[in-house]
């Protein structure tokens, strides 16, 4: 036989032969009590079971990235949502959209904004007001009405959005700033949240007052789920709470909006008609809801016809450096802003407390 065959044992002792077969049938022996042990057979089972988990959430995974037009939204089971939304929205509430234009109209125009909310399902009607002569424009689509609003503007300001919310024709209405862009994805989620309790106002970005804090207590700070106040950059409310925030905007006209106003007229007109909506439904401070987690983004500085954010309500620090003398110009106009607006926030809060009831049925 060939040397392939075979290991020749140099010895060639018979006692060595003997020793070899008896320690191979000892460790055959021991082998095959170990394989066939419980603590063997239930480490196979666990190593079995951890390998089809491991090949099922795979799949999972896989399939949930399709590109279907039938698939499930990601979940967000660490922001408390334990299963995922289904599309379109499981509701049959169509909804109304206000979007101001005032200095901003090639967002508009040529941003993701428009184009998302005309092809939502949810959607029939967007309400464009032009604020501003300058920059007004028609947008010409069957969902869109566009309303000459800049003398209403003149004697209104932000407030503007709540007066012609009144008009819309659905109950639901989607009050989004002209330079937020998001997906149908989004605004499927805060839908379906809102659908859960519609006596509340439900948005992206979520703001609570600090006490014993510099700005008077306002914080730009994001909330998350319960909150005070709502901001208008991007939320959902019912029409008819709209109507309130006219019923009790007296209590901080004169004294707080028209002689200590800071920035354009009303400003901080979000804080109080969330301040109004809870007031309205009498739940207490935190009734409101925020979703922070929801993809909502600035559309491109390039679409605005100014730079480094010197027409922004809140102003802007884009460009500048801190030896410029803007930098620091902005940020004094900043620190106005946000204490103006935490101003507002305490006495409106305070009057709207010792102020009667409103029903929204009146």
């Amino acid at each position: 036989p060939s040397s392939y065959d075979r290991v020749i044992d140099p010895t060639n002792s018979s006692a060595t032969a003997t020793k070899t077969s008896t320690t191979t049938t000892s460790t055959q022996s021991y082998l095959r009590l170990l394989f066939l042990s419980p603590q063997c057979l239930m480490f196979g089972i666990k190593t079995l079971l951890v390998f089809w988990i491991f090949m099922v959430l795979t799949f999972l995974n896989f399939h949930q990235k399709n590109n279907s037009p039938y698939k499930l939204l990601d979940s967000t089971t660490h922001h408390g949502i334990s299963s995922s939304i289904p599309f379109p929205p499981p509701h049959e509430e169509k909804v109304s959209v206000v979007i101001m234009n005032y200095s901003r109209p090639r967002m508009i125009q040529e941003s993701k904004l428009l184009p998302t909310v005309l092809s939502h399902p949810s959607i029939d009607e967007v309400i464009l007001l032009h604020a501003n002569p300058k920059t007004a424009f028609k947008f010409i689509h069957p969902k869109v009405i566009n309303i000459d609003a800049s003398r209403e503007n003149d004697r209104m300001g932000l407030s503007l959005r709540f007066y012609f919310c009144q008009l819309a024709k659905n109950d639901w209405v989607l009050h989004v700033d002209d330079d937020m862009e998001f997906t149908e994805k989004t605004l499927n989620e805060m839908l379906v949240e809102f659908a859960k309790n519609t006596q509340r106002i439900v948005g992206r970005f979520g703001r609570d007052r600090l006490q014993k804090t510099s700005f008077n207590g306002y914080s730009s700070k994001d909330t998350s789920k319960e909150t005070e106040v709502i901001l208008t950059k991007f939320m959902v409310m019912e029409r008819d709470t709209c109507s309130a925030f006219f019923e009790y905007s007296h209590l901080i006209w004169e004294d707080i909006v028209l002689n200590n106003g800071e920035g354009p007229l009303w400003n901080g007109e979000d804080i109080f008609m969330s301040l109004v909506a809870n007031h309205v439904y009498g739940v207490g401070h935190q009734n409101n809801y925020a979703m922070n987690w929801l993809d909502v983004r600035a559309a491109p500085e390039e679409l605005k016809d100014y730079s480094n954010g010197s027409q922004d309500i809140s102003g802007g620090f884009s460009g500048y450096r801190f030896w410029d003398f803007n930098w620091y110009r902005s940020i004094l106009n900043r620190n106005r802003h946000y204490s103006y607006r935490g101003m507002l926030w305490g006495k409106a809060r305070d009057r709207l407390a010792t102020s009667g009831h409103y029903s929204t049925s009146a």
